[in-house]
């Protein structure tokens, strides 16, 4: 029986896996891919996004990237824009996102940054996703983090994207969302989400004694569904009834998962942020 290992892929409290996106074009195969990463450094000259190139059977090789452009603080969130290869959404914990393009051993910003639709201050967000409906359409999902008994709030807006350019409109779909386990220390309801083909919403949840050692859990949830009305507009339809994780990390896993990212092939890859023990990764596969 094939059983997933976690793979180390930085070192240190500068070396977790806040976001994370596929490569658009790159092989894919069992437990291989070529990932882009978003780390929630905050420091001049501390890395903000590496590719890490995954084989079976071998250690993976990350390389950091020169960021050009207005320079963030403590990016949380990463998804790819379908049909645009090497172009991804960047979003850092204070609700602003950054259309970037990846080019050899550089990130460039394209255009201006742009706040989330909706964000009030103090508001602190981990995830983004971005869904193309078979007309074209892209639309923009994210969550704010939520905090033990502050939910998490779901958003879903329509989005255009130009050669420079990024507008995220007011959000059509609005849900208030929490998990019924981690429910320890500091929980956090949505520390990542994808959007798959079909529309499921796929949500990573993590807790946090706030403490850089952990230890830490975390969990994977089918969460609901994405659709689009007659007007092409989003909808979101939150799962009915209890949810049941599909992945389940206690404190004995130590594992606090802030990055999920959905394969051609139908794998997961989960990404940690394990503070002071680094970033990892783990190929699995929760659907058939």
């Amino acid at each position: 029986m094939h059983l997933p290992q976690w793979q180390r892929v930085g070192t240190g409290i500068t070396g977790g896996v806040s976001g994370m996106a596929v490569v658009e074009g790159a092989p894919v195969g069992r437990d291989s891919a070529d990932v882009v990463v978003v780390r929630d450094n905050k420091d001049d000259g501390q890395d903000r996004v590496v590719t890490v190139r995954l084989r079976p059977g071998k250690e993976p090789v990350t390389k950091a990237l020169e960021w050009e452009g207005p320079l963030p603080k403590d990016l949380e969130a990463l998804d790819a824009i379908p049909g645009r290869k090497n172009h991804y959404i960047a979003v850092a914990s204070e609700g602003t996102a950054y259309h970037i393009a990846v080019a050899g051993d550089t990130v460039t910003v394209l255009g201006r940054p742009v706040p989330l639709p909706g964000k009030v201050t103090g508001d602190n967000y981990e995830s983004f996703a971005v869904f193309r409906h078979p007309s074209g359409k892209l639309t923009a999902v994210w969550a704010t983090r939520g905090n033990s008994e502050e939910k998490s709030v779901v958003r879903a807006a329509a989005m255009t994207i130009g050669q420079a350019s990024l507008r995220i409109g007011m959000p059509a779909g609005t849900q208030e969302f929490a998990v019924p386990f981690p429910t320890e220390d500091e929980v956090r309801h949505v520390s990542d989400l994808k959007v798959l083909p079909d529309g499921t919403v796929l949500i990573a949840s993590a807790s946090d004694p706030n403490t850089d050692d952990g230890p830490f859990s975390s969990a994977l949830y089918s969460a609901g569904k994405l659709s689009m009305n007659r007007g092409l507009q989003p909808v979101l339809h939150q799962k009915k009834g209890s949810l049941t994780p599909l992945r389940r990390f206690t404190k004995q896993d130590d594992r606090k998962i802030e990055a999920v990212a959905q394969l051609p092939n139908k794998q997961e890859i989960w990404g940690t942020d394990d503070e002071n023990h680094g970033g990892f990764v783990r190929f699995d596969q929760v659907r058939p």
